[in-house]
């Protein structure tokens, strides 16, 4: 039997080592992103720069792995979301998502272009208020808000709490109630499409209706709004529409039985960025068994912030003065889209092995730092070696003693050799606080604002991972 598994193998081995060269052809090569999509410069003796810095040097200076965050492409990004768009009356209201990047000197920027703060935990509440963000500028979310949290959201009067379930509704009611105050509520409520299950309340059925009629007949609660939030990635026009026209028919309905007009419409987040996309299961087992690229998302046909607001904004606009309403406020809560392609991931080569038809390339960022490539399409670039052709396949692993620490099971590169550095794009949504310090501590934070670098969180210590631990 062992020489009959053995044998198999051998064959499965040489049936994908036959197909590769078929379905490469069939599928043709990528042709990857451009590196002037996130501002990168190809210098030819001193390899990709950012703002006229060698990403090389900025490892050389703090070290690797190392976040690197663009200052001026986060402002830029801000300023886009707050625009009015042509023909609208007003803009929309802003609201970061802490959960998609939660490092301070990244929130404190963002807060500094009057962007507010959209939290989903009891430490991210409290670290709202611990880098001065008004209530006015807090919004609440989550499944599980702590009695203690949502005390302190109902005594400083924050913006709104979004009630993630009908079960909420007596906590926040009880707790308001002890305070001697109103407290500022909306529900989430389902659409069609989206995220479902631990998350909000279906508007088929008539349950959302049933359950804000249970939240209007609670004194204790002011209710405010609406809360939705379709989750995944919006990409296209198609799927935005369709999701604003369901949550404008359920906002027709409610209020129907609102006391008072509906003051605020939030729409959540989930806009997708141009430069990266949800991997297909079927391209990404082509990729891992026959070597097949992965394919490059078309930038040139996302969805822009500007047509986002302009479709988002115009819509609700449009159904409000069909029905001879003012409008309500609108908010947003963006998280990928506002710091997705703000921020990218250096990491060297430490070491290569030679494989059949591939070279493994060992690096010190791994499934620790980046598991988000694995479902993801994130651009990878040979930091001093982009001008030279990509000719050769490599599997890009990670440092942890795992076979399920692969980055990349196939990816062209130019041949790399120990010490090269790579740049993982579109790191700024979710590596971060999906990061661990599995065996190895968290790399450092970099903000490169006009020309100049600055550390904004420093390495991890091997001192750092035993900080908590105590002796028996």
């Amino acid at each position: 039997m062992p020489g009959y598994r053995s044998a198999l193998a051998a064959s499965k081995t040489k049936l994908k080592s036959a197909l590769r060269p078929l379905l490469g052809a069939l599928h043709g090569a990528q042709p990857g992103l451009a590196p002037e999509l996130w501002g990168l410069a190809d210098d030819p003796l001193r390899g990709l720069t950012l703002e006229d810095i060698p990403l090389s040097d900025l490892v050389a200076q703090f070290g690797s792995p190392l976040h690197v965050v663009r200052a001026a492409r986060l402002r830029d990004n801000a300023r886009r979301f707050q625009a009015v768009p042509p023909g609208a009356t007003h803009g929309c209201e802003v609201f970061y998502s802490y959960k998609t990047n939660p490092v301070e000197g990244v929130l404190r920027l963002l807060h500094a272009q009057g962007i507010g703060a959209e939290v989903i935990s009891p430490f991210e509440l409290w670290l709202a208020k611990q880098l001065g963000v008004p209530p006015e500028l807090t919004i609440y979310n989550g499944p599980a808000k702590s009695d203690d949290s949502i005390r302190d959201a109902v005594e400083r009067g924050i913006q709104a709490i979004n009630c993630n379930h009908r079960e909420e509704l007596p906590r926040v009611a009880r707790i308001a109630r002890e305070l001697g105050k109103k407290a500022r509520v909306a529900l989430r409520v389902n659409t069609s499409v989206g995220w479902s299950g631990q998350f909000g309340t279906p508007i088929r059925g008539g349950q959302a209706l049933a359950a804000y009629r249970e939240a209007l007949a609670m004194p204790e609660l002011s209710v405010v709004g609406i809360h939705a939030h379709r989750g995944g990635q919006i990409r296209n026009e198609p799927e935005l529409l369709q999701y604003l026209l369901e949550v404008l028919a359920f906002a027709g309905e409610l209020e129907r039985i609102l006391p008072i007009p509906l003051e605020i419409l939030n729409l959540g987040g989930s806009l997708g960025i141009a430069t990266g996309e949800h991997l297909d299961d079927r391209a990404r087992r082509r990729n891992e068994l026959f070597h097949v690229d992965l394919p490059t998302p078309v930038a040139a046909q996302a969805l822009t912030i500007e047509r986002y607001l302009e479709l988002l904004v115009g819509g609700v606009e449009s159904h409000y003065r069909r029905l001879g309403k003012a409008r309500p406020r609108i908010f947003l809560e963006p998280g990928r889209a506002m710091t997705g392609n703000t921020q990218l991931l250096l990491t060297r080569v430490l070491t290569t092995k030679a494989m059949t038809g591939s070279t493994c390339a060992v690096l010190d960022a791994g499934i620790n730092l980046a598991e988000s490539v694995r479902s993801e399409y994130h651009q990878v670039f040979a930091v001093q070696r982009h001008r030279e052709a990509r000719s050769h396949v490599h599997s890009l692993v990670g440092p942890i003693c795992s076979p399920g620490d692969t980055l990349y099971p196939a990816l062209r590169l130019p041949p790399l050799v120990p010490g090269d550095c790579l740049a993982i794009m579109d790191s700024g949504a979710y590596f971060v606080p999906f990061s661990t310090s599995f065996s190895f501590p968290k790399p450092a934070i970099a903000l490169l604002d006009d020309g100049a670098a600055t550390l904004i969180r420093r390495r991890e210590t091997f001192d750092d991972l035993r900080r908590y631990e105590s002796a028996p």
